[in-house]
């Protein structure tokens, strides 16, 4: 039976410092995809985004002395994956390689700050997926904040979706919302994966990621004669900075705060979103975004709300997390 974890120090300003770190860069990705498909393709920019960000992700595990663990093992006389790269496969995949090459598609159709908006439903989703493929117990106040996340979304959406299908914008939010379960999919089975140290593992998915979209390149109008300056840096920030160095800084979070601490980002990362597009691109999203936002922010908050002393208890007695 595995030794129940140490109970996690209060967050000190150094933690509040990262927090926030996290969520600006985070947050402004979508505003930074927005600049990079104007000239450049968006599967270029999920291309060189995964690309620079597996070169720093691995750049940071060889410095760490890590190495990744060999792709393939023998047993019984048949090959496998080795212990671990089923799992890094699987996030570098669903939540890497797959919703960065929505997000940029469906930005050419729609606002950066919308597009942040919609992350909001990243947790909700992951409430259903992790009932239905982790075991967790899906409580009355998680079917609440399940369903009101549902409610946000038809409220983002708002009456005129279906006429929103003729323009193309219908399809964007639908991506979107496809990216997001992709983001949810990856967090459960990222709870699933056996033990592997943080940096090799946001190393292994990152390369997998990389690879796995790479054959994009052959179904793309390559021509950098077209790309301007503005797009081909925001390429590079986009791997830097969201996906290189915030990968780091959430793993320094996690370990430094818990998992719990970090999951605020799901409350303020959509509305710095927001406030990037207002602020660079002069957008101005509907009412009913901003009503929809704080329906599904309410969802997250009552699915996510802390159980009781006793609750955590029994947890720790049972050798489980006691976070939901």
């Amino acid at each position: 039976m595995p030794s129940p974890q140490p109970a996690l120090k209060e967050p000190t300003a150094i933690d509040w410092l990262l927090l926030a770190v996290i969520v600006a860069l985070g947050g402004s990705a979508f505003v930074m995809i927005r600049a990079a498909v104007e000239t450049v393709p968006p599967p270029l920019v999920a291309v060189g985004r995964l690309w620079v960000g597996a070169a720093f992700l691995f750049g940071v595990m060889v410095q760490a002395g890590r190495r990744l663990p060999p792709l393939f093992r023998s047993a019984q006389g048949h090959i496998r994956l080795s212990q671990g790269w089923p799992s890094m496969i699987g996030v570098g995949i669903i939540g890497n390689a797959i919703p960065f090459l929505l997000f940029p598609w469906a930005q050419q159709r729609i606002d950066s700050g919308l597009a942040g908006v919609y992350m909001a439903f990243m947790p909700i989703w992951t409430l259903g997926l992790a009932y239905l493929f982790a075991g967790e117990t899906l409580t009355a106040r998680k079917m609440a904040g399940f369903a009101l996340g549902f409610i946000g979304v038809i409220v983002l959406m708002g009456p005129d979706a279906v006429k929103g299908a003729l323009d193309g914008e219908l399809a964007a939010q639908l991506a979107l919302l496809a990216a997001t379960l992709c983001y949810a999919a990856s967090a459960v089975i990222t709870r699933r994966a056996p033990p592997i140290r943080p940096r090799v593992f946001a190393a292994g998915m990152s390369l997998t990621a990389a690879v796995a979209i790479t054959p994009m390149l052959f179904f793309t109008k390559i021509a950098p004669a077209e790309w301007s300056s503005l797009s081909i840096i925001t390429v590079i920030g986009l791997g830097l900075l969201p996906t290189g160095i915030n990968g780091v800084l959430i793993i320094m979070l996690i370990k430094r705060a818990g998992a719990g601490f970090m999951a605020l980002t799901n409350y303020v990362t959509p509305l710095w979103a927001v406030a990037m597009g207002a602020l660079f691109y002069n957008e101005r999203l509907e009412p009913n975004a901003f009503i929809a936002l704080t329906i599904i922010l309410a969802g997250v908050a009552i699915s996510q709300r802390r159980r009781s002393s006793k609750q955590k208890l029994t947890a720790l007695h049972e050798n489980r997390s006691p976070a939901d």
